[in-house]
């Protein structure tokens, strides 16, 4: 059975169709794009998927539920993740503060508990602390960890970040642009990282990405949006070679570039 099972959505708002008829199902450790250009949807249909907005037709199944009228904070407890396009980080508190305040929702105190810093609360936060830094270890940001988060290099940002969302156990993490302002060196580390994620956490991802060649080289399948429908979706080589797609997205140039690859 698929992770993440979504039927026929569509998003009205009032007479605008930003989105229509939009399907997947998402397979154990599978990663999947979702392209188009500006304004096709892609947003949309990620904050469907997290319960910000509520499809006005079709189904979200997550882990086998239903997820119709579930809040964002349902979604995110169901074991759906996701990081932002700018990034959204407590910049204020510490790196390591940034992973202890993002497993607020699973502790297993109450306020009398957290209030009275009871043996409860304390072995709770221990266990909390813990998590974290582990968690900083996998991202090589442990040595970081009292570092205010603003003040953190921009690539380290993004993977403080993902490890901030990787740290819900999520069964399905959303990425995005997760390359936006990101320069080569820091788009091929993240590549890297994205496949080490899928593997270490054994979790499906779907990502939004304009970066052409990024996408092509990671997504197992890629879905194409335009004016809010689906007009391709397949694998990389596939989905570029589409006359549909090269025509609303990729362009002329992209294709002359892969090929004399």
């Amino acid at each position: 059975m698929a992770i993440l099972e979504i039927d026929k959505i569509t998003m009205r708002f009032g007479g605008l169709v930003a989105v229509k008829d939009f399907s997947l199902s998402l397979g154990d450790e599978e990663i999947v794009a979702i392209i188009g250009p500006n304004g096709a949807g892609k947003t949309t249909v990620f904050n469907m998927i997290t319960g910000i907005y509520q499809p006005t037709e079709g189904t979200i199944t997550l882990g086998g539920v239903n997820m119709k009228g579930k809040k964002p904070n349902q979604f995110a407890l169901q074991g759906i993740s996701r990081t932002f396009q700018n990034i959204r980080l407590f910049g204020n508190v510490s790196v390591i503060d940034n992973l202890m305040i993002a497993q607020t929702a699973n502790t297993k105190y109450g306020l009398f508990s957290g209030f009275f810093r009871t043996p409860r609360f304390m072995k709770e936060e221990q266990r909390m602390a813990e998590k974290a830094y582990e968690t900083l270890k996998i991202f090589h940001l442990e040595d970081k960890k009292d570092t205010l988060a603003k003040n953190l290099p921009y690539g380290d940002q993004r993977r403080l970040e993902i490890a901030r969302a990787l740290i819900t156990d999520p069964k399905v993490l959303l990425l995005d642009e997760p390359c936006a302002g990101m320069v080569q060196s820091e788009m091929d580390d993240l590549q890297e990282m994205i496949r080490f994620v899928r593997d270490t956490f054994h979790i499906s991802i779907i990502l939004i990405e304009h970066h052409m060649n990024f996408v092509m080289s990671i997504a197992d399948r890629i879905k194409v949006l335009d004016f809010g429908e689906t007009i391709a979706e397949g694998v990389a080589a596939k989905v570029q070679s589409d006359p549909k797609v090269i025509e609303a997205y990729l362009g002329g140039d992209y294709n002359a570039d892969t090929q004399g690859n």
